[in-house]
């Protein structure tokens, strides 16, 4: 097969699961609002409300608790744990509907679709919940950096394995998750400073990202799961 023939091959597969994604935009707007709005309104109301440090709000419980002169109090690192739990929510749809998908003898690449969504965010919960590249690897030498270079090459692949199957679900939300994940962790490699604003732009491009790609984990483990149930009707 030439060279042309096989991007021609590729050219037509993508436009036609962007057809089949075009043809299941049901509740599109309605997805996208409970997906953005949730931690928009979050954020807005740390940023505004008189009463606690918004960094005690969004950094981490433990971060919090190094820092303050009293420990601890029950809403120390609250949006931070949001987010751990919103981790570990994604990667048991993701995790289950793989399984439900092997046991329906479902075609193999909806399987490891949702099953290495749901390892690679499992992987995300619990660096997030540990603070793996925060303190475990850099106390064994491994810095941070390379954290996220190891992380990234984890994510491309999982990329190269699903993406037939990412363009026939919501793909724009993976997209967003994508770009405001990587917004946090730009500002968290450059920025080191307690600054309220680094770490309201931090934290809240971190907390949109998890709650967008744990809608299109959801979302996509949603589709699969449909489809898997009307085929075997």
């Amino acid at each position: 097969m030439s060279s042309t023939t096989a991007m021609a091959h590729i050219v037509g597969e993508v436009r036609a699961t962007l057809r089949e994604t075009v043809q299941a935009t049901t509740y599109g707007p309605l997805i996208w609002a409970l997906t953005l709005l949730p931690p928009l309104a979050l954020m807005i109301g740390v940023a505004v409300q008189p009463w606690v440090d918004p960094g005690d709000l969004l950094r981490d419980p433990l971060a919090v608790a190094e820092t303050v002169d009293r420990c601890c109090k029950v809403y120390h690192g609250a949006v931070s744990s949001l987010g751990v739990l919103l981790w570990a929510a994604a990667a048991a749809v993701c995790l289950f509907a793989a399984a439900v998908l092997y046991t329906l003898a479902r075609p193999m690449a909806e399987v490891v679709f949702m099953a290495s969504a749901g390892l690679l965010t499992g992987l995300f919960t619990v660096d997030d919940l540990f603070l793996v590249h925060d303190n475990i690897l850099p106390a064994f030498g491994v810095s941070q950096p390379v954290t996220y270079a190891a992380y990234g090459l984890c994510g491309i692949t999982y990329l190269l394995l699903s993406w037939r199957q990412i363009l026939k679900c919501r793909y724009g939300l993976l997209a967003v998750a994508i770009a405001l994940l990587a917004v946090s962790v730009v500002v968290d490699s450059l920025f080191h400073s307690d600054h309220p604003a680094r770490i309201l732009i931090e934290d809240g491009a971190k907390l949109g990202g998890i709650f967008a790609w744990a809608s299109f984990h959801a979302t996509a483990a949603w589709q699969l799961l449909v489809r898997s149930s009307r085929a075997v009707r």
